[in-house]
Parts: structure tokens; C-alpha cells; sequence
């Protein structure tokens, strides 16, 4: 299993920085171990014939994303550094192996990390997806998804995910692997990846919630919901190039991430990110009609749009022109 410590660069601390996709394969069982970044692993493949390794890395902030495909059943054996927890999902055809004793299939979370040893003895075909991520920031994604504070101080080895919650994390994952690979660019500024990072981190958080039929928290009244989306909008309104995601909204607004969701479709029809990215685009679109002449690439730049083609076609898709052609229609009218 990879990772369980994002490399030193991207301490939780710093601002978030991305490193670019990484994909190696390797033909011998130990030397696809040297190449998990982060751990300190041995490999020994328990059955016969020709091997292959397979990995996919990419990190956002301080939150790291892998995929392990390998032939042939393996014992791994590593150690994990303290403070960094990682949970993988096998794929959902899975049904052989084992994880500290428990038995792995595609529905089995499996959880890392934090100082404890790993063994695991993989199928002769794996396909494992996960991330790995610091504690405290799963922890506070945890408390903001469920409503309530959760601990996290005695996490199973092994948990059990309906499969709908499954496939959504393994989905989740596997897409923003897919995209790194051919759109590394989007993830080039810091809104775009702070969003992908907030969003993996409560895609984890929900996989460890997930309590079935547990009654969940009172949704607001009527009037807390309209004040709720009101607070958000001046969130956004004062900094618009702030990378706003559901997990930065929830922490700002002191809700969960089911409260903010169901206010803001109740009072705005909208997601709460598509409302976001509604008043940013607004606020371009104000800026080049009504504020000093400035070029399309810096007032987008302003609001958090960094990758001007994308805007562009984003822009055109929302108010039926282009950027350009609003500054040009000013110009003319001005």
C-alpha cells in the first residue's frame, strides 16, 4: 500500500503545492516497493511467474492519491509514520487476500497509518485505490461531514462500506488520477487544487461516517437556511479568489456538510460550488462592464480564474459571449 507520508515539501502547513502525476512500473516485487513514495516497505511474491507493478501517484497539498496494480500475491510488510493515515479500497472483483487478518474484498475500507505496522497479503491480481492524508485534517473533515465532533483515535483495521459509499470513493479517486494524467495544467493554481484537496479529504471523511440508518442531525428552519446561503455569499462576495470548497464553506459557516448542501439547493436550486462559481463569474462579468479597463486574463485572475481558455469557454457557456466581447461592447458604449 503506498504512501502514508506525502513527501516533506508539502507539509500541512505550507501552502498547498502540487507535484505532477507520477507513473512507474516495475518487473520485480521490491523494486516496485522503492518507488511508494513515503514508506519504508518490503515486498515478497508468494506466488509463481512473471510480475508486474503498476503505480500512479499525485499529490494535492498534503493529501496523496495512489493506485497499486500488481500480479502475482505478495506479502507487504512496511512501517508508517505518525500523524498520516491512509485508507485504499481494493477493486470491486477483489475477493481474495488478506489485511491484518481480515479478510479483502471490494467493499472492504482498509485503514493505515498513524505509527502502526502494515502486513497485508494481496490477491495474485490487485487493483487498490486510495489516499492518504494527515490526521488532524481528516479528523476536522470527519467532524464537518457527520455534524458533531468524531474521534478518530481508534479507527478499524478494516471497515465495511455499503456499496454505493464504495463506489463513490473508489469513483472519486480514480478520477482525479484519470485527470492528473491528462490535465495536469488544471491543477496549477492554487483554487482549482485546494478545492480537489478539501473534496478528497470529505470523500474520505464520508466513507468513515457512514453510520446506515443512524437518525441524522435536524436539518435548519426555513429562515436558517436563507441566513446560511446569505453568509456564504458574502463569504465569497469579499474573496472571490479564495479557493472555496465544501470543506472550507462548512468550517467558515460552523455547518455540516449536509446543512449546506440542503440550504443552498432548497433556497438557490444551485450546489453549493455552482453557486460559487455563479458569483465569481458575475463578479468578472461586472468587473469588464462597469470597473477600469483592465485585460480579460487579470479580472479573471481576480475572481480565481486562472486559466484563461477555460474561462473563456466557461464564460461564453454561462453568459452566452465571450469575456472579450463584453470589455469590447463597453469600449464602444463608453
Amino acid at each position: 500500500m503506498p504512501s502514508t507520508t506525502p513527501p516533506a515539501a508539502n507539509d500541512p502547513g505550507n501552502a498547498p503545492a502540487l507535484r505532477g502525476l507520477r507513473h512507474v512500473v516495475a518487473d520485480e516485487a521490491q523494486a516496485a516497493a522503492a518507488e511508494l513514495d513515503g514508506w519504508q516497505q518490503r515486498y515478497q511474491q508468494l506466488t509463481p511467474g512473471m510480475f508486474r507493478a503498476e503505480v500512479s501517484q499525485v499529490t494535492y497539498g498534503d493529501v496523496h492519491v495512489f493506485r497499486e496494480q500488481t500480479t502475482q500475491a505478495l506479502l507487504e510488510e512496511g512501517e508508517a509514520a505518525r500523524g498520516y493515515v491512509s485508507l485504499a479500497l481494493p477493486h470491486v472483483q477483489c475477493e481474495d487476500g488478506w489485511f491484518h487478518g481480515y479478510r479483502m474484498h471490494g467493499h472492504a475500507l482498509l485503514c493505515a497509518g498513524n505509527g502502526q505496522a502494515l502486513a497485508m497479503r494481496t490477491p495474485r491480481e490487485l487493483d487498490l485505490t486510495g489516499l492518504t492524508m494527515p490526521l488532524p485534517a481528516l479528523q476536522r473533515a470527519v467532524s464537518l461531514a457527520a455534524g458533531e465532533p468524531r474521534r478518530l483515535d481508534a479507527m478499524p483495521r478494516v471497515r465495511q462500506l455499503r456499496p454505493a459509499v464504495g463506489n463513490e470513493l473508489r469513483t472519486a479517486l480514480l478520477s482525479v488520477l484519470a485527470t492528473a494524467a491528462i490535465e495536469a495544467d488544471v491543477f496549477s493554481n492554487r483554487f482549482v487544487e485546494s478545492a480537489v484537496r478539501d473534496a478528497l479529504l470529505l470523500a474520505a471523511a464520508t466513507s468513515l461516517i457512514d453510520d446506515g440508518d443512524r437518525p441524522r442531525e435536524p436539518l435548519p428552519t426555513a429562515g436558517a437556511r436563507r441566513q446560511l446561503v446569505a453568509d456564504a455569499y458574502a463569504l465569497v462576495r469579499a474573496t472571490p479568489d479564495h479557493g472555496w470548497s465544501i470543506l472550507a464553506l462548512c468550517e467558515q459557516l460552523g455547518v455540516s456538510r449536509r446543512t449546506l448542501q440542503y440550504s443552498f439547493n432548497e433556497v438557490t436550486g444551485l450546489a453549493p460550488l455552482d453557486f460559487v462559481r455563479a458569483v465569481r463569474m458575475n463578479g468578472v462579468r461586472q468587473a469588464l462592464r462597469a470597473g477600469p479597463v483592465e485585460p480579460v486574463g487579470t479580472v479573471a485572475a481576480r475572481f480565481g480564474f486562472h486559466h484563461l481558455p477555460r474561462f473563456a469557454a466557461q464564460y461564453r457557456a454561462f453568459f452566452g459571449e465571450l469575456p472579450s466581447q463584453t470589455l469590447a461592447r463597453r469600449r464602444m458604449l463608453g
